[in-house]
C-alpha cells in the first residue's frame, strides 16, 4: 500500500508526524532505500519518534536521540494476523503508563509474540493480565 500512495502518505502526514509505526517493507518503500539503516535514518526526517517492525527479527524504535533495539521472543508462530495492531497496541499502552520506549517495546513484543503463537488476532483478558505481570 505504501508503494502505490507513498504521495498521499506524504500529503497526509505533512512536514512530520510524532510517533510513526511502519513495518520493514514499508520504512524502505517510504524513503526509497532499500537498506533499513538507510530508512531508518531518513524516517527521522519523517517522524519525530518511530517503531520499525521486523517480524521474528523484533523491532528498532527511535525515541526522538537514540535507537533501541527489541529483542524478538522466539515462538512457533501460527497465525500472523493481527500481529503489527497487536504490537502497537501494547506498545502503546506501555507509553501512556509511564513505561518508557524501551519497556513499552519489550511489552510490544512480547505481545506481538503471544498473538502469533495462536489462532486469532485476539488476547483473552486473562492473557492480558499476564503479559503485563510477565513484564515486571
Amino acid at each position: 500500500i505504501v508503494e502505490a500512495f507513498k504521495d498521499n502518505f506524504r500529503e497526509v502526514i505533512g512536514a512530520s508526524v510524532d510517533l510513526l509505526f511502519c513495518n520493514e517493507q514499508e520504512a524502505k518503500a517510504f524513503t526509497e532505500k532499500e537498506d533499513l539503516m538507510e530508512a531508518r535514518e531518513a524516517l527521522k526526517q519523517e517522524a519525530k519518534r518511530f517503531v520499525i517492525t521486523q517480524g521474528k527479527n523484533g523491532a528498532m524504535i527511535y525515541d526522538g536521540d537514540t535507537f533501541i533495539d527489541i529483542e524478538p521472543y522466539e515462538v512457533n508462530a501460527v497465525d500472523t494476523n493481527g500481529a503489527g495492531d497487536m504490537f502497537a497496541g501494547a506498545f502503546l499502552y506501555g507509553v501512556t503508563n509511564g513505561l518508557g520506549f524501551a519497556n513499552s517495546g519489550k511489552l510490544a513484543s512480547l505481545a506481538g509474540s503471544k498473538i502469533v503463537s495462536q489462532y486469532g488476532p485476539r488476547l483473552k483478558w486473562h492473557e492480558v493480565q499476564e503479559l503485563l505481570h510477565e513484564l515486571k
